[in-house]
């Protein structure tokens, strides 16, 4: 796929410097990732930040138990559609879990509202699933592994948590992305608007299971 060999290219430049399973999207988390927040803080970091997406299909066990065939046809379909609109929106696909995608967004100043559209223009441009997706804006740490001789990337800490909370916990059903930054964005929510009419979220309805997030949004898609 495409995004294989855009995501090498990232790896080669760091170089050179619901259904009723509301755990699957955390299942994209690795055990370090759960682990970090009990270790020692990171030196934050400043500049632009990037920004992570977690999505995920509602309803996809039931339509695997009643037809796995069209199932696996129509996840075809759904793998090239979030290819080819992460890499337009300047997102690289980390990894799947069957129809659950994490999507990473390079820091810039535009990343959240990249994000964003990404996850609108993937929700509109699936005809065959409906979906949900969450979405957080923060510094990220990030390590490669080599597994069985192969070098994979990951990303973790706080904010990569808070963005599997927002699809798994706060997003609830399809048609809909929630989103949030580890730092206020305020001055960013003139631009996020365009995409759509957002709605603050109370965030003491939710058990975010340690991460930690001042504010979040929903907008509905669809």
């Amino acid at each position: 796929m495409k995004y294989l060999s855009n995501w090498n290219k990232i790896n080669e430049s760091d170089e050179k410097k619901s259904d009723g399973d509301p755990k699957r999207s955390e299942r994209l988390l690795t055990q370090a990732q759960k682990e970090h927040k009990d270790s020692p803080e990171v030196k934050e970091k400043t500049g632009p930040m990037p920004a992570m997406v977690f999505t995920d299909v509602v309803g996809s066990s039931k339509m695997w138990s009643d037809d796995p065939i069209t199932m696996a046809k129509q996840l075809e379909g759904h793998h090239k559609l979030i290819d080819s609109i992460a890499e337009k929106n300047k997102g690289w696909i980390v990894k799947t879990i069957g129809d659950a995608f994490m999507v990473y967004f390079e820091p810039s100043e535009d990343s959240l509202f990249n994000a964003i559209k990404f996850s609108k223009e993937v929700i509109l441009g699936e005809k065959s699933y409906n979906l949900r997706i969450g979405v957080c804006q923060g510094n990220m740490d990030q390590k490669t592994y080599s597994i069985q001789k192969v070098d994979l990337k990951d990303f973790f800490g706080n904010a990569v948590n808070a963005a599997s909370r927002m699809e798994s916990k706060v997003s609830e059903v399809g048609g809909t992305i929630a989103f949030c930054s580890i730092k206020p964005i305020e001055n960013k929510m003139d631009k996020i608007k365009t995409l759509g009419t957002t709605v603050p979220v109370d965030l003491s309805k939710y058990d975010l299971r340690g991460a930690t997030v001042q504010k979040a949004y929903k907008m509905k898609v669809k």
